[in-house]
């Protein structure tokens, strides 16, 4: 074998090694993320409300417990449109370790903070405070692991391969909901005192295996490329407002009522349960576990779907199961038997949930072109996520309580935030022809 041979066998086999490595980070950095932002809203329902906010019944609580899981969202376009800019002008790989550094200190200290009992106002404040860090972090983090996956590696396996970081979502929601289900079995009186923490102080160990793995990793291929001609722009987020603002605004319609699902199936729906059903709190967590865990396996196998027969055609299929789930989900809790209630479940998040994850990146990834794609895809996903998902859980819940405990407005929810998905898709089937030739 010739040394030009060696050499070209070596280069080819360091490129795979580089996207199997990418790969790997990109699950496990969607792990970090969705655990950690899993962990909060999980204790917003079940314990932060008697935590920090003592003094208001116990609907009240829940509705500032949700709160406070919504301001996360707000400060995730901070940090995603800051952190994205240096990632279209720099690279994206300090900008997805800074990301992952920013979101598991933040998710650290909220398991050591201090309680109402014993700092008063300073207690729910210094909560708000941690979460929007963490939203800050988190503002990036996934659109970073989409795009790091979209520019690395050949063509033919473009939608399954961007679809890899959805694992990690629900890896990390699986990982979160299992440790939580195992502290709720705790007495009342230990949860509530220390054992809640444990889980957050837990997830050192996930954050150093990240680290681990992206430090490692080498520049995308797509960046290389257009910093070598020169391409890198000024301002990133200008260029892809002047250029694609029809593509931003497809995006949004994607994203938006794809973010409304997800906060409703996995935030309120558990809260409905235990607070207006009074489900025990281990119940709610086992059938979110196993529709995530389902969901795990469902992620690859839609993303090469969508490969095999078209993404806008797999993302109709996913609007059509939520209008189908918004009509479904409460008769069947209100059918009061378990097995009906998970797989109510398994049908939002493991089909409907899953069909979403694992074609909505590639479809966003590739509507912009690579010089402001990071920037872009930011845009699109975290304004949306501090005005739609953030606050959508609080908002049904609110819907709810001034009904009477009737569900029929957010059934209504479900059923408009489907159609508007579909119809998006629907009216711009041609612009959104490069999805498909990707």
């Amino acid at each position: 074998m010739t040394s030009t041979a060696v050499s070209t066998t070596n280069s080819d086999s360091g490129r795979q090694r580089n996207i199997r490595r990418t790969a790997w980070a990109g699950i496990v950095g969607s792990v970090v993320e969705y655990y950690d932002f899993t962990l909060f809203g999980l204790a917003a329902v079940l314990v932060f409300g008697k935590l920090f906010f003592p003094d208001a019944d116990p609907a009240t609580q829940v509705v500032s417990s949700l709160l406070t899981f919504a301001i996360g969202y707000f400060g995730r376009p901070i940090g995603g449109i800051l952190f994205s800019h240096f990632g279209d002008r720099i690279g994206r790989k300090p900008m997805l370790v800074m990301t992952l550094m920013l979101m598991g200190i933040s998710t650290l200290a909220i398991g050591l903070l201090p309680s109402y009992a014993q700092i008063g106002l300073w207690a729910p404040l210094l909560l708000a405070l941690c979460r929007i860090l963490q939203g800050m972090g988190a503002g990036a983090e996934y659109v970073g692991s989409l795009v790091m996956m979209a520019e690395s590696g050949d063509r033919k396996r473009f939608g399954l391969r961007v679809a890899l970081p959805g694992m990690g979502v629900f890896g990390g929601i699986v990982i979160a909901t299992g440790v939580f289900a195992l502290i709720a079995m705790l007495p009342e009186e230990d949860l509530l005192s220390w054992g809640w923490r444990i889980p957050f102080l837990a997830s050192v160990v996930t954050l150093g295996i990240a680290l681990w793995i992206r430090t490692g990793i080498q520049e995308t291929e797509e960046f290389r490329e257009i910093k070598s001609e020169g391409k890198i722009v000024r301002f990133p987020l200008a260029e892809a407002l002047k250029h694609q603002w029809r593509e931003i605004l497809i995006g949004i319609g994607i994203n938006g009522p794809y973010l409304a699902f997800s906060s409703l199936t996995q935030v309120f729906l558990l809260s409905y349960l235990t607070s207006s059903l009074g489900y025990p709190a281990g119940f709610g967590l086992l059938a979110n576990m196993v529709s995530s865990t389902l969901a795990i396996g469902m992620v690859p196998l839609i993303g090469h779907l969508g490969d095999r027969l078209g993404r806008r055609r797999i993302w109709l299929m996913g609007s059509g199961i939520f209008i189908v789930f918004g009509a479904i989900v409460f008769p069947m809790f209100a059918t009061g038997n378990e097995l009906l209630i998970i797989l109510a479940m398994v049908i939002g998040i493991s089909i409907g949930l899953a069909s979403m994850y694992a074609t909505q990146g590639a479809i966003l990834t590739a509507l912009f072109d690579p010089q402001h794609r990071l920037s872009a895809v930011v845009l699109v996903r975290e304004p949306t996520a501090a005005l739609i998902a953030g606050p959508t859980p609080a908002f049904a819940a609110w819907l709810v309580l001034s009904t009477g405990g009737e569900t029929w407005p957010v059934t209504v929810f479900f059923i408009v935030a489907a159609l508007i998905a579909g119809g998006t898709v629907l009216l711009a089937w041609k612009r959104m022809a490069r999805v498909e030739s990707t």
